[in-house]
């Protein structure tokens, strides 16, 4: 692992293959490999724009026609757990559900009771640091306004809404395939876990589509499909939160998913300050324990989840919270821009 390798912010954005800081995937699909002359099998990348981000799937197929066919499956499923699960689309399940708050339970696709029943597991697992009711949060510090300015929420303000945060207000019907937000105020934002859901669909659409070889880049979330080109893994950097345009560390991945997490790119402005848009949803206030945290695990939904809960627990308490995952690794850098790689027990 390199402590920091510079790049031109250029250079940086055409390796990451989005507009915007994240995971850069640093390993190269070579023009060659196309060729039939080194390989019979083709590679092809394509970029396409999902979820608020730009998502970018490279795979090797049999020919292109395959590859394309199978990268097209992908973002088809991507797509469609962003019509369910979408806080900014209207009529989404979770729209619907939010809107129904404290009134009725709705009927949402099994895919949806499926991540509220993770995300709960995740709320466990990290103390209550990760947790899709904090919304509430994010709409009283001015998440969801269309004004770049905003105020710090008075101390009554944080107090009335913590009282609507929470999964105890999250009530699920298994037999009714129904979920139910018990109090009118409690609104639920599966943002933080459904991109990496939506990255494991894609790998399973992917699979199913004989593709042994990919690798999926969705706005800080990924997964690394067997291994790149002429390479025993998918290479990834990890920016540097105080100069995003440099690497901090590279990794490399193999049938693997990582997750960053970081304050550096969204933000609202307060007092001239720029604040973070993860929040604490045990406290309210914005997560200023790490400066960046990415997690490594079989699965995409853990690590967007995890990365995000991880962001918000103090460093002392981060081996004994990491040891109790599963097959799990955590690259985290602190706020006087040290880092540290912690494991799970398993």
């Amino acid at each position: 692992m390199d402590r920091r390798a510079r790049y031109t912010r250029r250079e940086f954005l055409k390796m990451s293959g989005r507009a915007g800081a994240g995971l850069a995937l640093l390993s190269s699909v070579r023009s060659s490999v196309n060729g039939s002359a080194v390989a019979p099998e083709a590679w092809v990348t394509r970029a396409q724009y999902l979820m608020g981000t730009v998502v970018t799937i490279t795979a090797c197929g049999e020919s292109r026609p395959h590859a394309n066919e199978a990268i097209s499956r992908a973002f088809d499923e991507i797509r469609r757990v962003d019509e369910m699960m979408s806080l900014y689309k209207p009529e989404s399940q979770v729209s619907r559900l939010n809107r129904a708050a404290g009134r009725e339970a709705i009927e949402v696709d099994p895919s949806v009771i499926e991540v509220i029943k993770h995300a709960r597991r995740f709320t466990v697992t990290t103390d209550g640091a990760f947790d899709i009711t904090v919304e509430p949060f994010m709409e009283l510090w001015g998440f969801r306004s269309q004004q770049s300015l905003c105020e710090v929420p008075t101390e009554t303000q944080i107090r009335d809404a913590l009282e609507a945060v929470g999964m105890k207000h999250v009530a699920v019907d298994d037999a009714e395939h129904s979920v139910a937000l018990l109090n009118r105020r409690t609104r639920i934002d599966l943002g933080s876990i459904a991109v990496g859901y939506s990255v494991d669909r894609a790998v399973e659409a992917l699979r199913r589509s004989g593709i042994e070889r990919a690798f999926i880049n969705h706005s800080g979330d990924a997964y690394a499909l067997g291994t790149a080109p002429e390479s025993d893994g998918w290479e990834i950097g990890i920016p540097d939160p105080s100069r995003p345009s440099e690497i901090l560390a590279r990794f490399s991945l193999v049938d693997r998913a990582a997750s960053t997490s970081g304050c550096y790119e969204k933000y609202v402005t307060i007092d001239g300050r720029g604040v973070g848009h993860i929040l604490d949803p045990r406290t309210g206030s914005p997560g200023r324990a790490l400066l960046s945290a990415t997690v490594f695990a079989p699965t995409a939904l853990e690590t967007d989840a995890l990365s995000t809960g991880f962001f918000c627990i103090e460093p002392e308490a981060l081996h004994e919270v990491v040891k109790r995952a599963n097959r799990l690794e955590l690259f985290a850098v602190t706020d006087d821009n040290e880092w540290a790689v912690i494991r799970s027990a398993q």
